[in-house]
């Protein structure tokens, strides 16, 4: 250990000039979202300090655990009930780390888990990002203000919920407001409903034959995600609504589950 002061002494001074971080970005919609720190910010707080003590971290073992999980999803339109087979991914990583120093090789070995689930390809390299952010924050203790071990998983469901309903009562007051595609698709998206669905809505409502929501206009793009606003997450279709058929929601709560924490 005494051949290592250097290097300890080096991380110490990169925990000590550090700054905590706070959870900058949102991830998912409706009660299923969680608060998480995007990697840019974790990279940007550290980088300067990295490059000033002369360290580097590198991966050098990796250890890989996959499970996939298939499902069915139910849709129902004009009365007719469509089942579709789903699947989703989850990986899970522990990672092993060395920091170095480059001006006397010294060097010192951290491990960091990783989870990340997708319902297609990006399952691992979401938890790889998961994996290299939460060994830097765990390192130097760049807290997020935020312990999610401090409340029970049915508690912040309650909170997620309480939030929801604020967010919706704010989207009413912003009806003039520029929608655009991606919105109205992650809207569509926390209700339950496809891409697929709202395009046959629109062609149906005027008589159109578009293939793609970007061909929605802006005025039908506002009424439409301003409707869907008022439906409750992953609840009871509001009768009369524009929307009429309800879908299972239990691939998102799934993917809730494993990634409240947001790291």
């Amino acid at each position: 250990m005494s051949g290592k002061t250097g290097l300890y002494k080096k991380m110490y001074d990169v925990m000590n000039e550090s700054e905590a971080l706070e959870k900058d970005m949102t991830v998912g919609s409706g009660k299923n979202s969680y608060k998480a720190i995007g990697e840019a910010t974790v990279l940007n707080s550290i980088k300067k300090l990295f490059k000033q003590h002369k360290l580097i971290l590198i991966p050098v073992d990796v250890e890989v655990t996959e499970h996939f999980t298939e499902y069915k999803t139910s849709n129902t339109y004009n009365g007719v009930t469509t089942v579709n087979d789903k699947a989703r991914f989850m990986t899970q990583l522990k990672t092993q780390w060395k920091i170095i120093d480059i001006e006397t090789g010294e060097f010192e070995l951290l491990s960091a888990p990783g989870n990340g689930t997708d319902t297609q390809d990006k399952a691992s390299g979401k938890a790889f990002t998961y994996a290299y952010k939460a060994v830097i924050q765990k390192t130097f203790m760049l807290f997020s203000g935020e312990d999610t071990d401090n409340t029970h998983s049915d508690d912040i469901t309650n909170q997620q919920q309480g939030k929801s309903n604020t967010i919706t009562d704010n989207k009413k007051k912003t009806s003039t407001d520029k929608i655009t595609t991606k919105q109205l698709s992650d809207m569509a998206d926390s209700k339950g409903y496809d891409d697929d669905y709202i395009i046959k809505k629109y062609n149906k409502e005027f008589s159109k034959n578009i293939d793609d929501i970007k061909f929605i206009t802006q005025e039908i793009k506002q009424k439409y995600y301003h409707k869907l606003s008022e439906l409750p997450d992953g609840g009871e279709i509001i009768k009369d609504s524009i929307f009429d058929s309800k879908e299972d929601h239990s691939d998102v709560a799934f993917e809730s589950q494993l990634m409240h924490e947001g790291y």
